[in-house]
C-alpha cells in the first residue's frame, strides 16, 4: 500500500482546510501527489478558490458576531 495515497474524500477535505489554514507538511505532500494524478480534484481545488476569493470580495464589509464565528470554528476542528 503506498503511504502517499488518499482518496478523493480526503482530498477535498484537505483542500478545503488548505483554504482557511494551513496543513501540515506531510499533509501539503499527500495533497500534491493526490493533484498530480486526479483531475477533478485538481479542479475541485480551482472551483473552491474561485469562490472564496469572490466570497471574500463581495462581502468584505460584512462581519460575524464572535460568537457565531467560534461556534463555526468549533464545528469545523471536530469535523
Amino acid at each position: 500500500m503506498n503511504i502517499i495515497n488518499i482518496t478523493c474524500k480526503k482530498a477535498t477535505y484537505l483542500i478545503t482546510k488548505k483554504e482557511h489554514k494551513a496543513i501540515g507538511i506531510w499533509e501539503g505532500i499527500k495533497l500534491k501527489a493526490h493533484l498530480a494524478i486526479c483531475s477533478a480534484c485538481k479542479l475541485f481545488e480551482k472551483q473552491t478558490g474561485f469562490i472564496i476569493a469572490n466570497a471574500k470580495h463581495a462581502h468584505s464589509n460584512i462581519e460575524l458576531d464572535k460568537n457565531v464565528k467560534a461556534k463555526i470554528v468549533e464545528k469545523m476542528e471536530k469535523s
